[in-house]
């Protein structure tokens, strides 16, 4: 198996490909398989790495601390220069956008540009209760996609997820801890308007784009959560194209 260590315990990595780096950092409760239909192509241009962030897939697991995502972008970073030594691009989505946003923050000169997409700064308490609910009676599908993710232990990622969203929303913290303005790389933040999993998606991530310099925003009129997967041919066609004018 192939394990990276970093300051925030050893992570899952796989590397492949030839051509500019490029990390894709997966969705809350996903792992680097969530990238599938899509890192074969990648790969014929890139030189890609995909993690399986702490806690999550492949990774040993861990309890998930208030700050997940900032502690996920320093074993990014980490990940990043042992295996590519050298400034990359990102694409996240979910939570895998708001570490690649953190990678941003915490070492501007390691990150060329920056792909982020379907999340929101803050989880209040109709978030939790949309999650508690689907995870408290997930449908067979959802139990697929979870074990295909994580393996037969996926409810241990999932409820160290519910209990993370649920002390953000009653501390009404900011998933960046109030440093979005920090952010000096190019970014691309994309979401779709009829998102059913973020409530008012489109509002929110444009409260995101107006805290960051460099954000360009792009929402999708169709769609759902996320538009990385559900307006999939119009979202790469984006993100690579604004990933190569930022070389």
């Amino acid at each position: 198996m192939n394990l990276c260590a970093t300051s925030q315990g050893p992570i899952y990595y796989e590397l492949v490909g030839a051509g500019p780096p490029l990390i894709l950092l997966h969705s809350d409760g996903a792992s680097g398989r969530e990238f599938a239909p899509v890192v074969e192509t990648l790969a014929r241009d890139h030189r890609v790495l995909l993690l399986d962030l702490p806690g999550c897939g492949r990774s040993p697991r861990r309890a998930f601390s208030i700050e997940y995502y900032e502690e996920n972008a320093k074993a990014a970073l980490d990940a990043a220069h042992k295996l590519l030594d050298e400034p990359v691009r990102v694409v996240g989505v979910g939570g895998g956008g708001v570490c690649a946003l953190w990678m941003g923050i915490l070492a501007p000169r390691k990150v060329r540009a920056i792909v982020a997409d379907s999340f929101a700064e803050f989880y209040d308490a109709d978030d939790v209760r949309r999650d508690l609910a689907c995870h408290r009676d997930p449908t067979p599908e959802m139990v697929s996609y979870f074990r295909e993710m994580n393996g037969d232990d996926w409810r241990t990622v999932i409820h160290e997820l519910d209990r993370l969203f649920a002390q953000m929303a009653e501390e009404r913290r900011s998933v960046f801890d109030w440093r979005l303005e920090e952010v000096a790389v190019p970014v691309l933040l994309t979401v779709s308007r009829r998102d059913h999993l973020v409530k008012d998606a489109a509002r929110r991530m444009l409260e995101v784009a107006e805290q960051i310099p460099s954000a360009k925003l792009v929402v999708y009129p169709a769609g759902d959560h996320p538009s990385m997967w559900s307006n999939q041919a119009e979202f790469w066609d984006e993100a690579l194209r604004f990933l190569a004018r930022s070389s």
